[in-house]
């Protein structure tokens, strides 16, 4: 059975808070904490549990409002005014909460729970502050059980004495105020469930029923539907079944695939910018290598591969047995930048027209080519801006 975390809380927020985890049938445990500022101590034991705030009867009047017809929804917006003459403030301080529908003699009538708004609404605040959202919230009294053979039940809670007269009325009462209190009761039978005394001649002692009041309060949770979290306090439902288990793990797949789909159409969508940019280029290096060909975007292909089969058909002296050894030097030599490159298939020479930072650069790249064997010829070099701009002829070695 799922356990549930009751919070007593206080007329005030500097008054005592009792707490109880219980399973209905089992205390499991129970205690006691100064004030709402050490509320976040029970943050732990709210965990997996249902938590449900008990509000004191001090503060929660109960009352049965006559009605003109059978109970219906249209009736709630007219219940403010049938209360007004009742109340003590405006009817925008207050919160009425809608019990169920009965019978007053002959007439329709309805229970409701009135409270002030502001001070029940700071403690929802500030048990949502402390990590302690309840879903059901409802006054203490009422969950004091009922008995056959008694009018009224009462319990003792710190130094006040809690009744339920009836099934919808409730009471707090100091210990300083019980005998006067008593007094009302008309000689009604009082089921007594505290070991704390006081003078009623009509009270019966149940003793096998004493308990801690949360202890009391927690076997009548079950048995009573109302709740306070009505309209924009009302907590919504969560799924039943094994979507609640899933519901993170599929959040976090949802997520994954949809970040995975947007990566896969930035990529997507990089690689078409970068295959246009090597297009292009392509294109512009087949025109530097072969000036006054046609070039043919969507066959470029096809026209290198004829070209480089055209030059490199001469063996070691074609165009590709040079272009191999070229390659790495530009890659090693910083700043030397190609800037055409063209090849006399007649002569076997590769043309290099290229700029560099310096003229040492032009020096190390024909050292470099004369290493592998090559025959350079370095032009002449002169200063374009920050650059040196020159050219070198290479040839296969004899």
């Amino acid at each position: 059975m799922k356990e549930t975390l009751i919070i007593r809380l206080g007329q005030s927020v500097n008054d005592p808070i009792h707490w109880l985890i219980s399973n209905v049938n089992e205390t499991i445990a129970s205690g006691r904490i100064d004030n709402s500022l050490v509320l976040e101590e029970l943050a732990e034991k709210a965990q997996s549990r249902e938590v449900i705030a008990l509000f004191p009867a001090s503060k929660v009047q109960l009352k049965t409002v006559v009605l003109p017809t059978k109970y219906n929804r249209k009736l709630e917006s007219a219940l403010p005014f049938m209360l007004e003459e009742e109340l003590a403030c405006e009817l925008d301080d207050v919160l009425i909460s809608i019990g169920e529908p009965c019978m007053l003699g002959e007439k329709h009538a309805l229970q409701v729970a009135v409270c002030q708004r502001a001070w029940f609404e700071n403690w929802l605040d500030i048990l949502k502050t402390a990590e302690l959202p309840p879903t059901r919230a409802l006054p203490d009294a009422l969950l004091l059980p009922q008995f056959d053979d008694a009018d009224v039940t009462v319990t003792a809670l710190e130094n006040n004495w809690l009744f339920r007269l009836d099934a919808w009325r409730i009471a707090e009462v100091e210990t300083s105020w019980i005998n006067e209190f008593t007094a009302t009761l008309d000689a009604q039978s009082l089921a007594h469930l505290s070991d704390l005394e006081f003078e009623y001649d009509n009270a019966v002692k149940k003793l096998e029923h004493y308990d801690l009041p949360l202890a009391i309060f927690a076997k009548q949770i079950v048995t009573q539907p109302f709740n306070m979290l009505q309209g924009a306090f009302q907590v919504k439902k969560q799924s039943k079944g094994v979507w609640p288990v899933w519901q993170v793990p599929a959040i976090a797949a949802g997520v994954a695939l949809m970040f995975g789909l947007v990566l896969k159409a930035v990529t997507a969508y990089q690689l078409e910018q970068k295959v246009a940019v090597a297009k292009a280029e392509t294109i512009e290096a087949y025109q530097q290598a072969f000036p006054g060909s046609k070039v043919r975007p969507n066959l470029i292909r096809r026209q290198i591969q004829s070209k480089l089969s055209q030059v490199s058909s001469g063996g070691e002296t074609g165009f590709l047995f040079l272009l191999h050894h070229l390659t790495p030097v530009f890659k090693d030599v910083e700043g030397f930048t190609p800037e055409t490159l063209r090849f006399d298939s007649k002569r076997g020479e590769l043309r290099l027209r290229a700029s560099a930072k310096d003229f040492q650069s032009f020096n190390v790249v024909k050292q470099r080519l004369e290493r592998s064997a090559l025959q350079v010829e370095q032009g002449s070099l002169s200063n374009s801006g920050n650059l040196v701009v020159g050219e070198i002829k290479i040839k296969a070695g004899s």
